[in-house]
């Protein structure tokens, strides 16, 4: 047992060690490397002998130099420690091409060839002899079917995204991970557009091993990535992804992700791409926010956040102060701001006496918020400037909003006063600012992405830190006792009847409704007796798991002949609406009161797995259907910071809102599906609707659990 579990220990390092060499190599060779700068082997190698400093081979089993280097016709004939092999093939010769880079040491590959998954039955089966192989032989790789990658950092340009003819990429502090090449190098060219520091760039493609996930789990503990950037059409390892934004929280690192596939029509041409698995767009957003991840409505919007974050500032809250020379336009950029959630206070008094100097006489603007210092001149040499460092340096400001017009004096100024500052800033300019990018100004040209900008700086900067999350422990004697309860469920059926749910409820903490089973009229109306007050009875049938539709429900009831009356139509209502249905008994059960109805339920994402729902519930569910989603595990903070989160927190905080002692009992009952739902991954569905709540309590009245197995019409 104990050498197992050191050559796991062993393997696992072995496999951390190779994505290293992988990503940050020492060594390279490029299989398929050409002297042809018209293909995909010449670029690449063109690219490569441009900016790596370690010892680089060329393997090409026609020419004798590659691009001035000695080329070696196999890369056995190195001879030499290789990190790290780049493979432009076709794609028939990729696997053979692997067995040689394995038996020569290497860590890792970039496989640039087409023609695998992305390309039918043949490809899929090539790609699954890819993925034997390297199972087999421990290398890492990235691809196939992706443009490659760049690390700045190390001078690695294994990457046709950009030519070789071009500048080498501005330095900075930013990585991107893109599963498309081509959309990953758009993004790309529009980032270095923008000013942003690409430090990194990784097109994923096939992702026959380092997908999206993995690349980005290396990247965040990387002391040169201050902020991550990923586009993808699926996310393959969830759990890796959530280690990885729990990590970025933890290092003060933005995680910033761009998802396609969110709509039916686009999530069918994902599965065409990249043969992916593309999950609920509700869900990956519900996981994001638990997670602190950033989710970018478009590729503006990702850049956007990048150019905000990438200089590492972070405010001390969410006050804005706005700053113009145009009244109507900073009246625009205060609305945005307000509209985005963020605050803007005066100027203190104090501050306003010290502006006066600077300002023209007469003074016709403001010294309110927008601080709007019109177009007149001012006699002061220096007026500019000092109005600008005083914005940025007012103890009433965490960050600033300013409009400029791009003339050279107004952009050699911010640069100044920005540089001189660590306060976080956005610019609102007329045209995009060559200068202002490339000293890494964050600034747009429009006051709504700026507003939303400030407000992620905002939202990051103000985040609790994350507390050490204890793992889920599992009560083994409570799982066996569920188990049992679940084998009693007939094989051909998938739906349990509502007093066998509530029963695993029960276990799991939930409260339920007082109830009992019985099997005429007479027992009914005992159990009634013995209840007291209202109470509902329901027909119990494994066919009528949505008891309304078929008439087996009948409420608010109290007396002997009402029940047993009532108890007879239902009867025959379920014999004409449900004639198939076999009942099992009648359930007698407390008619609890409510003042409020919510639900909550779990259903398994394909990609994420459970996701627990909680929202409004009873006749609201239709109407209003708002719901949050959280992930299990999770803890009573995150399930309480989920209620408060309904209904822009009036839920709790208003008149009729939850009691304290109401949003406890509805975290049980939150904490409780999610801790069924990680015990019995057999479970495919849990509805708890209504919840019903008053007087302190919150009590589940209706139960419905769906087996994995089979169907229940």
């Amino acid at each position: 047992m104990t050498i197992t579990s050191n050559l796991a220990v062993a393997e696992k390092q072995g496999a951390r060690d190779n994505v290293a060499r992988l990503l940050s190599p020492r060594s390279i060779a490029m299989i398929g490397a050409s002297n042809n700068m018209t293909g995909i082997g010449g670029r690449v190698f063109a690219n490569l002998a441009r900016a790596f400093k370690g010892p680089l081979y060329p393997v090409n089993p026609k020419d004798a130099e590659i691009q001035g280097h000695r080329a070696y016709k196999r890369v056995s004939e190195v001879g030499q420690p290789i990190d790290m092999a780049v493979i432009a093939l076709s794609a028939a010769h990729v696997i053979g091409a692997i067995e040689e880079v394995a038996a020569a040491g290497i860590g890792g590959v970039v496989i640039l060839s087409s023609g695998f998954a992305e390309a039918g039955e043949e490809g899929k089966a090539m790609q699954a002899g890819l993925r034997e192989v390297l199972d087999r032989t421990g290398v890492r790789a990235i691809g196939p079917n992706c443009i490659g990658y760049m690390n700045n950092h190390g001078g690695v340009m294994a990457n046709f995204a950009l030519s070789p003819q071009e500048p080498m990429p501005k330095m900075g502090a930013v990585a991107l991970v893109s599963q498309s090449g081509g959309l990953g190098s758009f993004i790309t060219t529009k980032s270095l557009e923008a000013g942003i520091g690409l430090g990194w760039y990784v097109s994923t493609g096939n992702e026959v091993d380092l997908n999206v996930a993995g690349t980005l789990r290396y990247l965040v503990e990387q002391p040169d990535v201050g902020v991550l950037l990923a586009f993808c059409e699926t996310l393959r390892d969830p759990e890796i992804f959530i280690e990885t934004a729990k990590r970025a929280q933890a290092l003060d690192k933005p995680l910033i992700i761009l998802k396609a596939g969110r709509s039916d029509v686009a999530a069918k041409a994902a599965m065409s791409h990249t043969a992916s698995v593309v999950g609920s767009a509700e869900v990956f957003d519900a996981v994001c926010r638990q997670h602190g991840v950033f989710v970018a409505e478009s590729m503006e919007h990702m850049i956007d956040l990048a150019m905000i974050f990438q200089g590492g500032r972070r405010a001390k809250g969410d006050r804005v102060g706005v700053l113009t020379a145009s009244g109507g336009t900073g009246v625009l950029l205060a609305d945005e701001s307000a509209q985005a959630g963020l605050s803007l206070p005066p100027l203190g008094e104090d501050e306003k006496q010290a502006f006066y100097e600077f300002l023209p006489t007469p003074f016709f603007g403001s010294l309110n918020n927008p601080v709007d210092v019109t177009a007149q001149p001012s006699p002061h040499p220096n007026a500019s400037a000092e109005i600008f460092g005083r914005m940025l340096g007012s103890p009433s400001f965490d960050m600033v909003a300013a409009v400029s017009w791009a003339a050279p004096p107004y952009l050699d100024m911010i640069t100044a006063q920005y540089n001189a500052s660590d306060k976080p800033l956005g610019v609102l300019m007329t045209v995009p600012s060559a200068q202002l990018a490339a000293a890494g100004v964050p600034h747009f040209t429009d006051a709504r992405r700026l507003a939303r900008a400030l407000r992620a700086m905002s939202d990051f900067s103000s985040r609790r830190a994350a507390k050490p999350e204890a793992a889920y422990a599992s009560d083994p004697a409570r799982v066996r006792r569920v188990a049992d309860l679940l084998t009693k469920v007939p094989a051909a059926e998938a739906a349990l009847m509502e007093h066998q749910g509530k029963q695993i409820f029960a276990e799991y903490g939930v409260p339920v409704t007082r109830e009992t089973l019985v099997a005429d009229a007479d027992g009914a109306a005992r159990a009634a007796a013995e209840i007291g007050g209202k109470v509902v009875i329901k027909g119990m049938s494994y066919a009528i798991p949505h008891k309304s539709d078929k008439g087996a429900i009948r409420v608010g009831l109290t007396g002997d002949e009402a029940i047993r009356r009532e108890y007879g139509e239902m009867l025959a209502d379920i014999a004409r609406l449900a004639p198939e249905a076999r009942l099992e008994g009648v359930l007698v059960q407390e008619m609890v009161p409510a003042r409020m109805e919510l639900v909550c339920g779990m259903r398994r994402d394909p990609v994420f797995g459970p996701i627990v729902a909680l929202g409004l519930g009873g006749v609201l569910i239709e109407i209003i259907a708002e719901t949050v989603l959280l992930r299990p595990p999770f803890g009573r903070a995150e399930a309480l910071a989920a209620i408060d989160s309904l209904c822009g927190g009036r839920l709790t905080n208003g008149r009729r809102g939850l009691t304290a002692e109401e949003r406890e009992r509805v975290a049980d009952i939150v904490l409780g599906i999610a801790a069924l739902a990680i015990d019995h991954p057999e479970i495919s569905e849990i509805d708890v609707n209504p919840i019903r709540v008053d007087n302190g309590k919150a009590v589940a009245a209706d139960a419905l659990i769906v087996l994995e197995r089979g169907t229940n019409g």
